[in-house]
């Protein structure tokens, strides 16, 4: 089946790449918005945990992968659009994997375990979107 010249793997792919393109522009937009309360949350989130000392530099470090992420996701779909090639949808889809898998390492680190296993339905549908690249 074809939507508009793209393929079913091809509109899943662009669908998965506007939603990543939401989660991480909004959660990346809201760790700058409000860095002062973000630190906060994380300070209180990590104060049993080895990692609490370098809190600052994890929020920045994230904030800044996060956004990237989402852009990448974007220039994808966009570049899917005007010239029909999800190439860089799958490096976006990438990213987006590194991404989680250190939102999921400071949970586990953090002994959140639900909020483990929240990250663990997105990583998931990240992972399957980057199996349907050829």
């Amino acid at each position: 089946m074809q939507i508009l010249n793209y393929n079913s793997l091809e509109v899943v792919q662009i669908l998965v790449s506007v939603f990543f393109s939401i989660v991480f522009f909004q959660s990346g937009i809201d760790k700058v918005i409000d860095r002062e309360g973000n630190i906060d949350f994380f300070k209180e989130h990590f104060k049993k945990t080895p990692i609490k000392n370098i809190v600052p530099l994890m929020l920045t470090i994230l904030t800044i992968l996060e956004l990237i992420a989402a852009a990448l996701c974007f220039f994808g779909f966009c570049n899917s659009l005007f010239y029909a090639n999800t190439g860089y949808i799958f490096y976006g889809l990438v990213l987006c994997g590194i991404v989680l898998l250190l939102l999921l390492f400071g949970q586990r680190v953090a002994k959140d375990y639900i909020g483990a296993a929240d990250i663990t339905i997105y990583f998931i549908l990240c992972i399957s979107t980057i199996m349907s690249f050829k």
